[in-house]
């Protein structure tokens, strides 16, 4: 689990309750793109609370952290492409505790679902909930945080889901625009907001075999009104087999980037191992801040999943023109480790 929550109207194991923890350290090395330290240790938490006495009523809560030692991705490599797989959890706001505390449910008989509270904007659209979990949280999400998308990190919104068929959703989400920079998301009196709307369409016979996702947003922060769009696509080739596209251009005065084009393709259950995951992905976009260079990536990544707790992801990424540097290219070299815990 990263960030996509499942449905809270689904209890597991006969429960109304459930606890996740999770916690990631990386350990990476970069090439020559940083003129003082070329290391990087982050580590990551989170915890996530939630109680569902009721199918349309439930409460829940997450805490996450982190903290960074030496330089982040970010400020070595400027305004990068990120990961495809999001191995790098906190790229901003480092060495914080951000709460997140809200209400949540299904409406019955309507197909609705439901947020209204702190909530954590990134992570309330559709993580492919339909496929497989390994595909949920190496492929869809990631699109939020690390491209073209300039959502609003944690604070007060509500957020409303839609779902007509097995194939469409629709998907609402408004919040407090100025939450990533204040990180207490109480400055709704502002009157400026996050909005986004996502639709989802799963064009096969089989819904859990592909996904279309095209996502709209805007945003105000300090007088200032932007917006942009997004697109997002993954279909399993084979049974084991997922090729994804992602595209999106971003309000040049919010997102990281601008036109932006990525894709790949992910193996699971390589060589018989049927926990672990390879992939390998290429990206490509113009940077708004920074240098302002057209920055190029390719990333490749094996998770090695231990048991079904503990997981160690190597991995590589290969940057051609680095945003925020004057060095033509650079190396970064990584190993994460990832131990998760359900109750």
């Amino acid at each position: 689990m990263l960030s996509a929550v499942p449905s809270p109207a689904a209890s597991r194991d006969g429960k109304n309750w459930r606890l996740d923890l999770h916690s990631s350290t990386v350990v990476q090395a970069l090439s020559a793109a940083a003129q003082e330290q070329r290391s990087l240790v982050t580590t990551y938490y989170q915890a996530e609370w939630r109680w569902q006495p009721l199918p349309w009523l439930g409460l829940q809560s997450e805490l996450e952290g982190g903290q960074v030692v030496g330089h982040n991705q970010d400020e070595n490599l400027g305004e990068n492409l990120g990961s495809h797989w999001k191995l790098n959890e906190m790229q901003e706001d480092p060495e914080l505790f951000v709460p997140i505390l809200y209400l949540a449910g299904e409406v019955p008989g309507s197909n609705l679902s439901w947020r209204l509270g702190k909530i954590s904007p990134e992570s309330c659209f559709d993580a492919n909930r339909a496929a497989r979990s390994k595909r949920t949280k190496f492929i869809a999400q990631p699109f939020f945080r690390n491209t073209a998308v300039a959502a609003a990190n944690k604070g007060l919104g509500g957020f409303v889901r839609w779902t007509a068929t097995s194939r469409a959703e629709l998907a609402l989400c408004a919040s407090d625009a100025n939450a990533r920079s204040t990180l207490s998301g109480l400055t709704t009196w502002r009157g400026e907001w996050f909005r986004s709307a996502e639709l989802t369409l799963r064009p096969l016979a089989e819904p859990a075999q592909a996904a279309v996702r095209l996502v709209l947003w805007e945003t105000e922060r300090g007088g200032v009104e932007d917006g942009g769009w997004g697109i997002r696509a993954d279909w399993e080739i084979a049974p084991t087999w997922v090729a994804f596209l992602r595209a999106g251009d971003g309000a040049e005065r919010f997102a990281r980037s601008r036109n932006l084009f990525a894709g790949g393709i992910t193996w699971e259950a390589p060589f018989g191992r049927r926990q672990d995951f390879f992939g390998i992905g290429l990206a490509q976009a113009d940077a708004v801040r920074g240098g302002r260079r057209t920055e190029s990536m390719c990333e490749v990544v094996y998770r090695w999943q231990i048991n079904p707790r503990i997981a160690l992801s190597p991995h590589v990424q290969y940057i051609r023109h680095p945003a925020r540097s004057t060095v033509p290219d650079a190396w970064a070299f990584g190993l994460r480790f990832s131990i998760a815990v359900a109750k």
